[in-house]
């Protein structure tokens, strides 16, 4: 179970075919939007998700991902047994986890993981 009002998730991408993993990502994250989205209240002109431009380094793209929070709380809504079977013992890993296998169905080769700014 998750708090309300949980902040943005900033996760750390990693891939060695960023032009590709990238767009799985995006498009994987519009379809989850499009289907968590309430069309009574439909949002959108807000941002619920932001890949940031990599920075390339030794063959590996490095990119912030920005989801938020209110996105993240639909999500598990949805998602919820998905979620809480996942890998981890808190909320934020076990979100990832489940996110990262969500990514690996996809074909998906990007690395994600919790960026150190979110743990603070």
């Amino acid at each position: 179970m998750i708090a309300p009002g949980i902040g943005t998730f900033i996760l750390d991408f990693q891939s060695t075919n960023f032009v590709n993993d990238s767009k799985i990502v995006i498009d994987m994250l519009s379809e989850y939007h499009i289907s968590v989205e309430d069309e009574k209240h439909g949002s959108q002109n807000q941002e619920f998700y932001v890949l940031d431009p990599p920075i390339s380094s030794a063959g590996w793209s490095f990119a912030k991902l920005f989801i938020a929070g209110q996105f993240v709380e639909k999500l598990y809504q949805r998602y919820c047994d998905q979620i809480e079977r996942s890998r981890g013992k808190k909320f934020e890993d076990k979100f990832v986890s489940w996110f990262s296998r969500q990514l690996g169905f996809r074909n998906c080769q990007a690395k994600i993981k919790i960026a150190p700014e979110m743990r603070i």
